[in-house]
């Protein structure tokens, strides 16, 4: 049995573990992701972390080592301007752990990589042509067209949360103007909910103690299935950012189904049934009825199985 390496790497959590052919992971896992220390520590970390996976089996079964990290990647591993990592910029990850472990290495970007982890083993299995993203702190996503994970001419490039939706919209935290990043990322939605609360009352105040500073997306979604009417109308708002912002690359690239993980999307119909209401609206018609919008499959551990299946074309 052919086995792989799937390093996941956050700015908070550097995750990783054995995956087979199908997708299975044999074992895995956790470090933190050091903080403040500069890059050649954090490349020590993943190093030990590989190592430590090896040492446990037989090094000739395994086909190579897969890594999903933030950042623009280009066509030689190499990874630039990655957020939250010191010094994470012209970093040939590629070289630097396959001159180390003398086996194969491939990098992508980290929702690029969940894209494909989740074509070949998730919700997008079985179809030729998906969106997927992850919504949580931002927008993370990639493409899938006619079996083929979408790359621009030498970058990782698909910067889904960096589209912008409105030329003149809030100052989104890459320094542009009205990315759908801005509008859907959990700061948005939980400053929407505090401009609401301005004006109506709501159980989320009770829920955070009268102090509305410690919203989180988390309680709002706990708030809804409650009942609570505030927190549904920043649901269906969120929504309504998110099926504009889809109609548009429905139009574009005519998917099959349209795939969401992360955090945020954890609150669940509410979020699916007002983006595919508005892509219906909002879309060519013969387009959007070929169109499902769907929750991711591989939870948890997306990150680990999609790193690995890069090596699974």
């Amino acid at each position: 049995m052919k086995k792989i390496i799937g390093l996941d790497l956050g700015g908070t959590f550097i995750k990783i573990g054995v995956v087979d052919e199908n997708g299975e992971i044999l074992e895995k896992t956790e470090l933190p992701t050091p903080q403040g220390q500069g890059r050649a520590q954090v490349i020590k970390v993943m190093s030990e972390s590989i190592n430590n996976c090896l040492n446990d089996s037989s090094r000739g079964k395994f086909l190579g080592i897969g890594i999903g990290t933030p950042g623009l990647v280009d066509e030689d591993g190499k990874v630039f301007l990655a957020p939250n990592l010191p010094d994470w910029n012209n970093l040939n990850l590629k070289k630097i752990f396959e001159e180390k472990f003398s086996i194969p290495v491939k990098v992508e970007n980290d929702a690029n990589a969940i894209t494909w982890g989740e074509y070949k083993f998730g919700a997008g299995k079985g179809y030729d042509n998906i969106i997927c993203i992850t919504l949580g702190t931002g927008l993370g996503g990639g493409v899938v067209l006619n079996g083929k994970l979408l790359r621009g001419t030498k970058y990782s490039a698909v910067e889904m949360g960096h589209i912008p939706i409105c030329y003149k919209g809030p100052k989104c935290g890459c320094g542009n103007l009205g990315c759908i990043e801005s509008y859907v990322g959990a700061k948005y939605i939980v400053r929407a909910t505090q401009e609401k609360l301005k004006k109506q009352d709501s159980l989320i105040k009770d829920m955070v103690g009268g102090d509305i500073t410690n919203i989180i997306p988390k309680i709002i979604s706990e708030a809804y299935h409650k009942g609570d009417k505030v927190a549904e109308a920043v649901w269906v708002e969120v929504g309504t950012y998110l099926g504009a912002f889809f109609s548009g690359l429905v139009n574009l690239l005519n998917p099959q189904v349209i795939i969401i993980g992360g955090g945020v999307a954890q609150v669940g119909e509410i979020l699916f049934s007002t983006i595919k209401k508005v892509i219906d609206e909002r879309s060519f018609s013969l387009l959007a009825k070929e169109v499902k919008v769907v929750p991711a499959k591989l939870g948890k551990d997306a990150g680990i199985v999609s790193a690995a299946s890069l090596f699974l074309s």
